[in-house]
This record gives C-alpha cells, sequence and structure tokens, in this order.
C-alpha cells in the first residue's frame, strides 16, 4: 500500500500534534515495510521522515512569524500549491491528513482530529488559530472519508458538534516514549524532590489554579517540594506567570521551557508526582508518558484523561483548589500511595503503544479503501 502522509508537522517545535505525527510514522514505518510510505512537507514530497525542520524551512518559518500577523495566510496557500500538483504524481491509494484540515485531494482521505478546543474554549487559542480552523476545517470536513480520533470522548465531540456520522470515526489511542531514547548527559538542573507539570503553558491546562493550591499546600507544608513547569510559553501565558507572583511563589517553582524529547524521560522518572489539571483534552500524552515511566499521576476528571489514566491515578476535579492542594500533601507525606499509584501507572501504560496505534491506523486505511472503491 502506498500512503501520503502530511509531515508537515515535523517541522514545527513538536507538542502533541508533532508527536503524534513524529511516533506514528516511525511505528507505521516498522509496523509496514512493505508499504511505500511518502512524506509532504510543504513544498516537497520525501521517503524520509524528518525529527526536526531543515534549516532553511526554519529560518523560512521563524520569519514569517516575525514579518507576518497571520502568517497561515502564506503558509498555507504555498502548502496547497505544492501538494495540489505534486500529490497526484505520487500515485498513493491513500491520503492521510495528520493535523484537521485536509489539503486539496481527489482520491480517499483520512483525516486524524485531535480534540474540538477551538470550539469549546475559543478564548484560550490565539486569534490566529481561530481564524484558520474556521477558514478552513469545517468547509473541508465533507472531503474526509474516515476519521480518527485519539480517544472516544473526541469522538463523540466531532459527532456532535459538526454530525458527522458515527461509523465515519474511529477511536485509536496513543503510546507512550518507546522511541525515546533518554538523553546519557542530560544536565536538566532539576532539585532533587518536585512536582511536574509538562506541557505547553496556556489557558486551557488550568495553571494558575494548580498554582493557588499548590500556594496552599506550602503554607501547610514548608518543606513541600518544589514545583517544576515545563513547556513553552505560548499564548495568553501572562496570566500564569502573573499567578506565580501574586503567590509568592518565585522561589519555589521552576519554569523550564520546552524540553527536548530525549529529555523527557528524565523529567518523568524523577519526579515526587506528576500534576495535569487541564480542562479539556482530546487525550493527554503527557500523562500517558509519564505513566509509562513510572510517575504517580494526579489529573483532572475531566473530558478524556478518565479514559487514559482508569484507576491508575489519582482524579481531582479541575477547579477544586482544596481537592488539588490534598492531593500533593497526600502524594508528599505518603510513600506508600506514590509506590502503589507508580505500580498502576507502570501496569495501566502497557494498554497503550505506538505500534498498536499504527496497525489499527492501517486497518482504517484497509476499510476506507474496500469501501471508496
Amino acid at each position: 500500500m502506498r500512503v501520503l502522509f502530511d509531515a508537515f508537522p515535523l517541522l514545527a517545535p513538536k507538542s502533541g500534534v508533532g508527536y503524534y505525527t513524529l511516533n506514528l510514522l516511525k511505528a507505521m514505518s516498522r509496523e509496514y515495510p512493505e508499504d511505500d510510505h511518502v512524506y509532504f512537507y510543504g513544498r516537497r514530497f520525501s521517503r524520509e521522515i524528518l525529527e526536526a525542520a531543515p534549516s532553511f524551512d526554519a529560518g523560512v518559518r521563524k520569519v514569517l512569524k516575525k514579518c507576518f500577523p497571520k502568517p497561515y495566510r502564506i503558509t498555507q496557500p504555498i502548502k496547497e500549491f505544492f501538494f495540489k500538483h505534486g500529490a497526484p504524481k505520487i500515485g498513493a491509494d491513500i491520503y492521510h491528513e495528520m493535523n484537521y484540515v485536509p489539503l486539496p485531494y481527489s482520491g480517499p482521505q483520512v483525516v486524524t482530529v485531535f480534540d474540538m478546543s477551538l470550539i469549546r474554549y475559543p478564548e484560550t487559542h490565539p486569534k490566529d488559530r481561530r481564524a484558520y480552523f474556521e477558514s478552513y476545517f469545517a468547509k473541508r470536513l465533507k472531503n474526509a472519508s474516515h476519521f480518527i480520533t485519539i480517544s472516544e470522548f473526541s469522538k463523540k465531540e466531532l459527532v456532535d458538534l459538526y454530525g458527522v456520522p458515527e461509523e465515519k470515526v474511529t477511536t485509536i489511542y496513543l503510546g507512550g516514549l518507546e522511541f525515546t531514547e533518554p538523553n546519557p548527559d542530560f544536565k536538566g538542573g532539576l532539585p532533587e524532590k518536585y512536582f511536574l507539570y509538562l506541557g505547553n503553558l496556556e489557558p486551557r491546562k488550568n495553571l494558575p489554579m494548580l498554582l493557588r493550591a499548590y500556594a496552599a499546600a506550602r503554607r501547610k507544608e514548608k518543606d513541600l517540594p518544589k514545583l517544576v513547569l515545563a513547556g513553552s510559553p505560548t499564548w495568553l501565558s501572562d496570566e500564569i506567570f502573573a499567578a506565580i507572583r501574586e503567590n509568592d511563589l518565585s522561589d519555589h517553582v521552576i519554569a523550564k521551557g520546552y524540553v527536548p524529547l530525549d529529555d523527557l524521560p528524565h523529567y518523568y522518572r524523577n519526579a515526587t508526582a506528576f500534576l495535569f489539571p487541564s480542562k479539556y483534552e482530546g487525550f493527554g500524552l503527557p500523562v500517558l508518558e509519564a505513566m509509562g515511566e513510572g510517575a504517580p499521576v494526579a489529573v483532572s476528571d475531566s473530558t478524556s484523561l478518565p479514559e487514559v489514566v482508569g484507576d491508575a491515578g489519582l482524579l481531582l476535579p479541575c477547579d477544586d483548589e482544596s481537592s488539588w492542594t490534598k492531593a500533593m500533601l497526600d502524594l508528599f507525606y505518603d510513600e506508600e500511595l506514590r509506590a502503589k499509584l507508580s505500580s498502576a501507572a507502570l501496569e495501566r501504560s502497557k494498554l497503550f503503544s505506538w505500534g498498536r496505534c499504527a496497525r489499527e491506523t492501517r486497518k482504517v486505511y484497509e476499510k476506507t479503501l474496500s469501501l471508496y472503491f
């Protein structure tokens, strides 16, 4: 089978969509070496999986973001021009769009949808992203032969919000850090003991609440571990840093910025506990990664997160500060609780893998092709 993938997400600093794309493409290549996989990188096609953007592409991306208030108005038409004229020459059996919006294509196509946060929580996204989504996503829904969502929750959101027939949507769970080799030269400057949040620093992640809860816990226990916030400050993150100052936490909260892929295992393995208070998730990949490295986890009981965690972690109301304060104190004091949750997390994480994700994705291709022709 010849599959054409939109691998453009690999050219940006990776977060959820980028890691999904990278790990799924690696797993597909490993599971189906007999297949012919072709990757589209915005202006060219290749049979090579790129771990990072070439310097030219990275430079162009940086200049466009700096010079144009709405860079997607430049980049999207360019992508579409090259794809529209190049894709027919590939002769693919099926095209897989990895990031919501399918490019112009006349054959069978599968589209991965991660969540509907742009619809449910538009105020937590930058205006440019909302404009791009509104301009392209809804208009091209009808072009997709089949959709993949990354949780049953996201499947229900897509069906409810856009009326997509359930039979056209398949849920396929993600995997953890199985393709990641820990950096042997890691010098992360982490404290000996710490609570960890890892992900983008943006409004939907509910970090001001976590900071208030952490401040309350510190008032009860002065020896509480520091709180490490690992991830890129993105859109509307000023409120997070304001909450650090307002709660007098500058000496107790460490903002580490973007964490490279091969440093992630070190962050997860050494954490007293992993905390993820997000209000809305399509899956919650950092949670699964943390579980796979044996970190005790405490997460919101909302949206997709209970699907991932099951009974292997603490599930807490996302806006109940007192519950998060108590959880942090319990996790600090109770070594037996941490050991129990760590063991449960490791066992639960075995249910998820990129190999399984690849095999189930290939079944979607086969089903789509059988119905298309």
